[in-house]
């Protein structure tokens, strides 16, 4: 009988140990999921850029050089003081407009600026120079010749001989010292027209402050040589030009309207005073080599 509960105890034993054995957990099989579509972000439309045109710049042309021996050289020397639109009764405002169509008229027939010096250089020397030479000076040293006139000479690529007045300079409605600077580095040549633009000639002036002490005076204000100038109201005397020659100058300008320039002028040479009632047929009248143009 113990035997029989032995066994029985044995075989429940057993049961129990099987019956408690882990079962193997099942490996799930993976499902593969399909990859979300990756959507491309929709193109943002850049807007279409405002194109703004650009005026086209005014062509220099490339100028016809001539080489000529030292001599006469005929150029037209012209003469402003003024540009601009001031009602004054005056024969010196040159309007704007009326400014403009002259120096368009003198690009568009091939005439090429050249400066006093390079003028007298040719005098004396010889050299390359443009086929139609032409010299735009201007006296005084009206702020209305940088703000105005500066710029219409720009366009054409033209340059000009700026005769100042010492004492006006950095005065009301006068340019200033920064702008002679900048015309000159722009190419300008800056001259003297005197020291208080005095009547030269005139008993008691003092000649080596107007004519000496001018040049000097701008010299080093400017840091620039000034070699030309232009004397007050067109007036000289043999002192006048004698010291005019011996303070340093190398040419003194003045107002007959000669077109050819040589040695025995250099010290008086001719300008073309270009007055504000000129319109643009008598502007070209005064132009030498006009006569030969279509």
């Amino acid at each position: 009988m113990s035997r029989f509960f032995k066994l029985l105890s044995l075989l429940i034993i057993g049961i129990l140990i099987v019956s408690c054995r882990p079962t193997a957990a099942a490996t799930p099989t993976p499902v593969e999921v399909p990859p979300t579509a990756s959507i491309a972000p929709t193109a943002t439309m850049e807007p279409t850029p405002t194109i703004t045109p650009t005026p086209a710049p005014t062509q220099t042309p490339t100028p016809r050089l001539l080489n000529i021996p030292a001599g006469p050289v005929t150029a037209p020397v012209l003469l402003y003081h003024h540009v601009t639109t001031a009602m004054e009764d005056s024969r010196y405002n040159v309007d704007p407009q009326k400014f403009e169509e002259q120096m368009h008229w003198l690009f568009e027939n091939g005439y090429q600026t050249i400066t006093v010096s390079q003028l007298v250089d040719l005098i004396y020397n010889g050299g390359q120079v443009p086929e139609r030479p032409v010299v735009i000076t201007i006296d005084d040293g009206n702020a209305d010749i940088y703000s105005t006139a500066y710029p219409i000479l720009q366009k054409y690529g033209f340059v000009a001989t700026f005769y100042v007045v010492k004492s006006y300079i950095n005065g009301e409605d006068m340019v200033t010292t920064d702008q002679l600077k900048e015309l000159a580095q722009a190419g300008w040549e800056i001259g003297s027209h005197s020291k208080t633009h005095a009547h030269l000639p005139a008993p008691g002036v003092d000649l080596a402050e107007e004519i000496r002490m001018s040049k000097l005076d701008l010299e080093d204000m400017l840091g620039v040589k000034v070699n030309s100038f232009a004397y007050p109201f067109g007036e000289i005397n043999d002192e006048v030009i004698r010291l005019t020659s011996a303070y340093g100058y190398t040419s003194g300008m003045g107002l007959t309207e000669s077109v050819v320039h040589d040695l025995n002028s250099i010290f008086y040479l001719s300008r073309i005073e270009i007055q504000s009632d000129y319109d643009l047929q008598k502007f070209i009248s005064l132009m030498p080599w006009s006569e030969a143009l279509p």
